[in-house]
C-alpha cells in the first residue's frame, strides 16, 4: 500500500486512507475501504498498473448510485472517478464524456447547447460511466442510442477504443467485463428542432417525482424489471411496501426501491432482497434478479 501511496503522492492524486465508504454512495451504506484514491484521465492507468503490482484488488465508483457496499468494507483500493471530469467537443453534436461527468450534469450542458437525445435520463442519479456501464434509460430512452464509441482500459492494462456496434448493449447492460475501466464516451446528440429539450427534461423529472423517491437514501431500482411485469407491481402486488428489516425499508411511493430510513445496514438491505425475492416468487412464481451490484 504504501507504494501506491508513493505513487499518488508524485503524482498529485488525491488520497484516502481508511475511508469510511458510505460516504461514497448514495445509499450511504458501507464499511471502510484501505485506500480511496481520486485520479484524473490522465494518471488513472498509471495508478491502476501500480496498483496490480502490488497484488491488490481494486474496485471503480462513480457515485455509488447503484451500488450496495457491504458493512466489512472493502480491503483493498477504490478508485473514485471524480476528477475524470472533463466535457470536449468532437465535431458538430457530438462530445467526449469523461466517466465521472455526473449524468445530471451533462443534462444541463445539453440544455444550454439545445441538444436532444437524453432527456428521458433526467432524474437517474449517477456518472457518465455508470451509466454506460449499466445502459441508463428511462421514458423509452437509452444511454446506448447515443454512443458513437467508448474508451476503456482493459484488464491487460490496455486502452482500447470500442466502436457502438462492438458493444452488446442490452437492458441495463452494456456487456463490458466488469474488471474494464470505462475512461470516456463519445457521445453524438441531435439538434432540439422543436425547441422542447428543455421542456421534456422537466416533464419526465415531474414523472419521477411523482412516482419515485428521489429524495429519500436509496441505490435507484433494487431488482430488474422481468418480461412479464414490472418489479415493482410485483412487489406491492405480494404486499411488501412499507416492510421493513432493521432501517431499510420497501419504498411506499414504489416498490422496487429500498428506503435506508437512517441506519441502516448491509445485512439489512440483503435480507430484505432474500425476502421479496421469496415472497415475490411463491405468489407471482417469477425470480427477481438484481439490478444494483454489490460490493
Amino acid at each position: 500500500m504504501k507504494n501506491i501511496e508513493k505513487f499518488c503522492r508524485e503524482k498529485a492524486i488525491k488520497y484516502k486512507k481508511n475511508e469510511l465508504l458510505a460516504h461514497y454512495t448514495t445509499l450511504r451504506i458501507g464499511g471502510r475501504a484501505e485506500l480511496v484514491t481520486f485520479p484524473e484521465e490522465d494518471n488513472v492507468l498509471e495508478l491502476v498498473e501500480v496498483i496490480k503490482n502490488e497484488g491488490l484488488p481494486y474496485y471503480v465508483i462513480g457515485a455509488g448510485s447503484n451500488l450496495l457496499i457491504r458493512d466489512e468494507g472493502f480491503k483493498g483500493v477504490i478508485i473514485n472517478t471524480r476528477k475524470m471530469n472533463k466535457i470536449s467537443s468532437y465535431e458538430d453534436n457530438c462530445y467526449y464524456v469523461s466517466s465521472g461527468v455526473m449524468l445530471s450534469g451533462f443534462l444541463s450542458f445539453m440544455a444550454e447547447k439545445k441538444l436532444s437525445g437524453m432527456e428521458g435520463l433526467a432524474g437517474i442519479p449517477g456518472t457518465i460511466g455508470g451509466a454506460v456501464k449499466g445502459n441508463a434509460g428511462s421514458f423509452g430512452y437509452e444511454i446506448k442510442d447515443c454512443i458513437d464509441e467508448v474508451e476503456v482500459i482493459t484488464d491487460k492494462m490496455e486502452i482500447r477504443v470500442l466502436k457502438k456496434q462492438d458493444i452488446t448493449f442490452q437492458y441495463r447492460s452494456s456487456g463490458l467485463p466488469e474488471s474494464w475501466i470505462i475512461r470516456k464516451a463519445r457521445l453524438r446528440l441531435k439538434e432540439d428542432v422543436d425547441n422542447q429539450v428543455v421542456g421534456r427534461m422537466k416533464e419526465f423529472l415531474e414523472k419521477k417525482r411523482n412516482t419515485q423517491p428521489l429524495k429519500e437514501r436509496s441505490a435507484g431500482c433494487v431488482f430488474k424489471n422481468p418480461k412479464e411485469q414490472s418489479a415493482g407491481y410485483l412487489i406491492e402486488n405480494a404486499g411488501l411496501k412499507g416492510y421493513k428489516t432493521g432501517d431499510i425499508m420497501v419504498s411506499l411511493l414504489h416498490a422496487n426501491y429500498f428506503i435506508n430510513l437512517g441506519r441502516g445496514r448491509a445485512s439489512d438491505f440483503l435480507r430484505l432482497v432474500d425476502i421479496v425475492k421469496d415472497k415475490v416468487l411463491k405468489i407471482s412464481g417469477i425470480e427477481l434478479e438484481l439490478e444494483i451490484k454489490i460490493l
